[in-house]
């Protein structure tokens, strides 16, 4: 309410009392409008705030830490530590190497076409080498189009297999001829340890096939 009302009641004498009054509740209830309209925005409910996104899959979607082995929290990581170190580069393929030090081998195909040999520290999170890939594989632009990337085929497969190790991942197609990623998870790191296949959905991210060899 403008000032110029509240000087010109006061010199009224009775009457300034009950207006500036009333003025003071008008002045509460717009204060309490305003509160009412910024509480609205910063306490909407998870599904009001994703109602208007469109769907996409990353990383960040994993399932929770305690419910998956430490390998696979590792070597999501590590997935995205290799993209980051190429610009604007789609990892296709992963394989852990554990002979020596452990480390994670990781094909990385820029948007410029090179494809990039990419090598990531245990933990995932440092670049130990990188260099360009001089015998690309064929087709691996098509990598790029996949709506479901290998992070979330890895995440996929994890949440089956919870207690197994990533051993690798890498593009396949079922008997249909689709494209697939096919996630390898082991039960312990030595070469003969049981190994589990599982085959994910490029288009869809739904798991088609999983096969365990003793």
């Amino acid at each position: 309410m403008p000032n110029f009302r509240f000087r010109a009641v006061s010199r009224s004498g009775a009457a300034a009392p009950a207006l500036l009054g009333t003025a003071a509740v008008l002045l509460g209830v717009g204060g309490l409008t305003a509160c009412s309209t910024s509480d609205s925005s910063l306490y909407a409910g998870a599904g009001e705030a994703s109602s208007t996104a469109s769907p996409t899959f990353s990383a960040e979607e994993s399932a929770s830490p305690a419910k998956v082995s430490l390998s696979v929290r590792h070597g999501l990581t590590a997935l995205g530590t290799a993209e980051d170190a190429v610009p604007r580069g789609t990892a296709y393929h992963l394989l852990r190497d554990d002979e020596g030090t452990p480390e994670w081998e990781i094909k990385v195909a820029a948007e410029s076409g090179a494809e990039w040999a990419v090598t990531v520290s245990d933990d995932g999170t440092e670049v130990t080498d990188k260099h360009e890939d001089k015998t690309p594989d064929d087709g691996a632009g098509k990598f790029d189009t996949f709506r479901v990337p290998i992070a979330k085929a890895v995440q996929r497969a994890a949440d089956r297999h919870p207690d197994q190790e990533l051993h690798a991942v890498a593009s396949s197609k079922n008997a249909k001829g689709e494209d697939m990623w096919k996630v390898t998870l082991t039960s312990g790191t030595l070469a003969e340890a049981p190994r589990t296949h599982t085959l994910v959905d490029t288009r869809t991210g739904k798991v088609s096939r999983v096969k365990e060899r003793k």
